[in-house]
Formats: structure tokens, C-alpha cells, sequence
């Protein structure tokens, strides 16, 4: 049986050293949407809870519904409001058009448009959004995102005096304390220091991936088991459409993991590689790859950036794609 393996020390040295640099585990929204990017939420969410932090933001509100048990603040980044929303949720407000179908009182985190221009509320009319939204909901705080705060330009610094701006602006006009977050995975280990009035909302980096931290361990690594093996002699083929043809008598398996496991489906063109430095051979097909018999376990990898550079793509997607149907044990 397919098994992902998620090592629990190294989890914990992540979250350590981002705390370490936002400034304690009370400034950390941990990103766990999406089954904690492929992860396997219900097994690292404990862990963050252990370790002091107890902010989370989810895609939605059947991923809030999974951890309030654990945590005191979830934030609903992508909500559609309907009029019944749950008096312990957070939720973002992505458009002041919006406003009206959220259920009286919810307690809200307004998005600011920053330069993304892909939701939320623009510098200009942030004065006006806010006070009609506060008349009708219960807004604690505020964020927005950084588009490029992996790339090395001038964005990810407007965007962070845009953001500037649009807290001067709450500053004066909302009668509480608001809740402010920007910085994002990149952004933070960017960053000399994180503001002192910000949280960080950190997504990957969690896992083990960054761009700008060298000291970070990953977290997943993804097995298959072996369904079967043979001798595949000099000229025969092996898998859809026979893309490989044995050049040589090479003893084979086959492993059970497909492109219907998340898998991205390798053609049979170019190399690409498994963890061990072997390559598979052939196509993949829905539930299995072939290559050279290695066992009765492989390790199909441990770093997601080796299949995403192969298939073009990035790391988030290799891992987020990754089945909910594969057991997952921490070790």
C-alpha cells in the first residue's frame, strides 16, 4: 500500500525557526488549507497547537469544521457568504459587494488590494468600505498578499507600503484594535523583522520549502509498494504504448502509485527520476509506474521540487495535488 511519511521532528524545527523569526508562536497564522498543502492535516495540526500556536486559516468552511476543536481562531480565506456563517469562524471579505449577504454581526478580516488585483478592497475605497462594513459586521482585522515576495523586485516593497498606507488609514477610523497580516512565506524570511502590530500567515515554509531559508527540513516524503516483478528481456516493452523497450534482460516492478493518486502522469519522455536516482519506465498508468525492481518499498521522493521542475509546474502543486486517499503516519 501507497504511504506518504511525515517526519514530525522536522515539522517541529520548521515551526520553531519561524517563530524564532516573527517573533513567538502567538504571531503565527498557520496556513493549513487544503489538507495542510497535501500534508495531511489531522496529523500536523495537533503539532502546531502543541508548540503554541493557535491561528489557522482554511480554504473553507468544511475545512474550519475539522479543527475547531483546536483552535480558538480560524480564519476562511475563500467563502462565499450564504447568511449563516458559524459565530466562531473568521471569515475574509474579498469584496464589498459581499457584504450584505454575510449573517449580521460575523466577525471579519477585510482583504486589502494591495497590487495583486486579484480580490479584495482598493486603497481608494477602503475608508468607505470599512464603515459601511462595520455598521454590519464584526470586523477584527485586516490583510493582504503579496504576489512576488519570491522574486527579487521592487513589488514585494510597494506592496508592503501599500499595506502601510491602508493600516494608517484603519488606524484613524476603526474604534478597536485590529489584527494586521501581510507577510507571507517568502515575505517573512525576507524581511530584516516583522512588524510589531503584524502576525505572518505562513503556508509552505511550514513544510519545509522557502526561498529565502536555508534551514528548513522537509517534512513529507511519498512511498510505493511493489505490486509485482519479472525479467524484462532485450526487446520487449513495458506499460501503455511501449515506451520503453528494454535495451537489455533488466529485472523490473511495478509500484503501486498512478497519475488517480495526485500524481502528475509521466508520458514516458525525458528522465524522470525517483528518489533512489532511478528513472521510471514507461508510461505511468492510473494506479502503478514501472521501473527497475527496487524492492518492495521505493521512495518516490522527498523533495517536491525535482518532480516540479520536471513537469514545469511548482512544488505547491506536486504536494497539494497529493491523494487524501493515501495513508499518511507520522514517524
Amino acid at each position: 500500500m501507497s504511504l506518504i511519511r511525515l517526519k514530525k521532528s522536522a515539522y517541529e524545527h520548521n515551526l520553531k525557526q519561524i517563530a524564532q523569526k516573527a517573533g513567538g508562536f502567538e504571531k503565527i497564522i498557520c496556513v493549513l488549507k487544503n489538507n495542510a498543502y497535501g500534508h495531511g492535516v489531522s496529523l500536523l495540526a495537533p503539532i502546531a497547537k502543541q508548540l503554541g500556536v493557535n491561528f489557522v486559516a482554511v480554504k473553507n468552511e468544511r475545512e474550519a469544521l475539522e479543527l475547531k476543536n483546536l483552535f480558538d481562531n480560524i480564519l476562511i480565506l475563500s467563502h462565499l457568504p450564504h447568511g449563516k456563517e458559524n459565530e466562531n469562524f473568521i471569515y475574509a471579505l474579498n469584496d464589498a459587494s459581499l457584504i450584505q449577504n454575510f449573517k449580521k454581526k460575523t466577525k471579519i478580516h477585510l482583504v486589502i488590494d494591495t497590487n495583486m488585483h486579484r480580490n479584495g478592497i482598493a486603497l481608494q475605497d477602503l475608508e468607505q468600505v470599512f464603515l459601511k462594513a462595520n455598521e454590519y459586521l464584526d470586523i477584527q482585522g485586516a490583510f493582504t498578499h503579496f504576489y512576488a515576495s519570491d522574486e527579487i523586485d521592487a513589488n514585494y516593497f510597494i506592496q508592503k507600503q501599500n499595506f502601510q498606507s491602508a493600516k494608517k488609514k484603519l488606524y484613524k477610523i476603526s474604534p478597536k484594535k485590529l489584527i494586521f497580516h501581510s507577510h507571507n512565506s517568502s515575505a517573512l524570511f525576507r524581511c530584516e523583522k516583522l512588524d510589531d502590530d503584524e502576525l505572518c500567515r505562513v503556508g509552505l515554509v511550514q513544510f519545509g520549502y522557502g526561498e529565502f531559508s536555508q534551514n528548513l527540513q522537509k517534512v513529507l516524503s511519498l512511498y510505493a509498494n511493489r505490486l509485482s516483478s519479472r525479467i524484462l528481456k532485450t526487446g520487449q516493452s513495458v506499460g501503455y504504448g511501449g515506451a520503453f523497450i528494454a535495451t537489455k534482460d533488466i529485472k523490473i516492478a511495478t509500484y503501486d502509485l498512478g497519475y488517480a493518486d495526485g500524481l502528475f502522469r509521466y508520458d514516458g519522455k525525458g528522465d524522470l527520476f525517483l528518489a533512489n536516482k532511478e528513472k521510471i519506465l514507461g508510461k505511468m498508468s492510473m494506479d502503478s509506474f514501472s521501473c527497475k525492481d527496487c524492492g518492495d518499498e521505493i521512495c518516490v521522493f522527498e523533495d517536491a521540487k525535482i518532480w516540479a521542475e520536471f513537469f514545469h509546474t511548482i512544488d505547491y502543486e506536486i504536494l497539494s495535488k497529493l491523494s487524501p486517499y493515501i495513508k499518511r503516519v507520522l514517524v
